[in-house]
């Protein structure tokens, strides 16, 4: 009796699973390069994510380098099989590529940075990884091929969603001249790249001296006050004086959604707790990068509360402090020690666990929901930050010592905001609140 099911487990054809492909030694080389673009990618990510002043940009970046943190992991895990020992995997494999990325890196606006990711970078990567997809031989090497086609899943929704970015970005500016500067900005990083042969060092390569100026004769120093657009009216040193004591659990509700609108600031502060600590273990940067995306989550997780509400999330104070005060002031284990700190705190049964349990007795079944996620991602964060925080400072003792003292100084700055008039805003903004019930039980 002859079989039916198709051969090869489906994967190809006879005739397909009888091309070359490519050798283990050229996939690895390839698969280095990938690693090296995508961990770069997450970098300069990390590095602009304060500068960048548009909400929804900084939305967008935060899943995105998160992704591409992802990838790495993926990548490293991969190259580890083939029969190379896993060393020097953070190792520059091109110093030309490593150029282009000291000019992507210099993107002085928003629009620049869009540009040069979505344009230039992430396209041509996309094509190298479709090629390869094409090119290798699909029985011998279905693991990098697998590995490939969920990377590529994910770069072409990145590149989707920039171009509509970018798109809206240049609507807005409506000017020739910034059309022009964009294509030019093009033109610059692709040399770069170009010298580099491309991404899969295949391509013609650029001589040295038909490059344009390099902006990476001028240094590079990361924006460290977080950025909000025009339409933040109130971006505050604090979140002003909010309510406490008896009041109903819808209130508490809506006051713990506030709370999770303006939660942006952790990204903040993350960001370049990512970018300026240097010499650590490579999973210590994928952890930080899943906790920031977390964060900028949960922001996004107020967001929608408030606009299914009809409510300008954009007009409450949006505290930046969090953000400014660590990324100016701390080291980044000190940074890192304030935020495990705080999350450390939540883990109490007055934190989290009494958050979700408001937001329950509110009968708002999508707060809970969100109270729910936001509660378990916490408990996340808690280990990753004890997990890499020990070794910096040796004992719990110690981290709780310095996080006490990093936290005197960040309510400083809290006291002296909340210190001024404005701060009594938030029984006008709950006014606003539709379906409220100013008879309930306080809790």
């Amino acid at each position: 009796m002859n079989s039916t099911a198709p051969p090869i487990a489906g994967l190809c054809t006879y005739a397909q699973g009888g091309q070359l492909g490519y050798s283990v030694e050229r996939t690895v080389q390839l698969l280095r390069r990938y690693l090296f673009i995508e961990s770069q990618t997450m970098r300069c990510l990390a590095a602009h994510l304060n500068a960048v002043p548009e909400w929804e940009v900084k939305s967008g970046l935060s899943l995105h380098l998160w992704q591409d943190a992802e990838h790495c992991t993926w990548l490293r895990d991969r190259v580890k099989e083939m029969r190379t020992p896993p060393l020097h995997l953070d190792r520059v494999p091109d110093a030309a590529l490593d150029t282009f990325f000291q000019e992507l890196i210099r993107s002085r606006t928003t629009l620049e940075l869009l540009t040069g990711v979505y344009r230039v970078l992430k396209p041509a990567s996309i094509a190298a990884m479709q090629r390869h997809l094409a090119e290798a031989n699909p029985l011998a090497d279905q693991p990098t091929r697998r590995l490939l086609r969920f990377i590529l899943l994910e770069e072409e929704e990145q590149l989707a969603w920039g171009d509509l970015a970018l798109r809206s970005l240049i609507e807005e500016e409506e000017n020739s001249a910034t059309v022009e500067a964009g294509k030019q900005w093009i033109a610059h990083l692709q040399a770069y790249l170009d010298a580099a042969g491309g991404i899969d060092a295949d391509g013609e390569l650029t001589k040295e001296d038909e490059l344009p100026p390099a902006r990476a004769e001028e240094p590079f120093n990361p924006i460290r006050t977080p950025q909000r657009d025009e339409r933040f009216t109130r971006v505050w040193q604090s979140r002003g004086r909010l309510p406490n004591g008896d009041i109903s659990v819808t209130e508490r509700n809506w006051f713990q959604l506030y709370m999770r609108l303006t939660e942006m600031h952790v990204p903040e502060l993350m960001a370049l707790i990512i970018y300026d600590w240097d010499d650590q273990p490579w999973e210590f940067y994928h952890e930080m990068a899943r906790q920031l995306w977390d964060e900028a989550r949960h922001a996004m997780m107020g967001e929608i509360a408030f606009e299914l509400s009809g409510l300008n999330w954009a007009a409450v104070p949006h505290e930046i402090s969090f953000g400014e005060f660590p990324n100016t002031q701390l080291e980044p284990a000190d940074r890192h020690c304030l935020l495990w700190g705080i999350e450390q705190g939540l883990m109490k049964p007055d934190g989290k666990q009494l958050e979700f349990k408001v937001a329950s007795e509110s009968g708002d079944p999508l707060s809970t929901t969100f109270q729910d996620f936001d509660w378990a991602d916490e408990v996340l964060h808690a280990q990753i930050g004890r997990r890499w925080l020990l070794p910096a400072f040796e004992s719990m003792e110690a981290m709780q010592e310095r996080y006490e003292e990093v936290l005197a100084r960040f309510h400083a700055i809290l006291d002296q905001d909340q210190a001024l008039p404005r701060a009594e805003w938030w029984d006008a903004f709950y006014q606003q609140v539709p379906h409220q019930d100013k008879q309930e039980e306080p809790v």
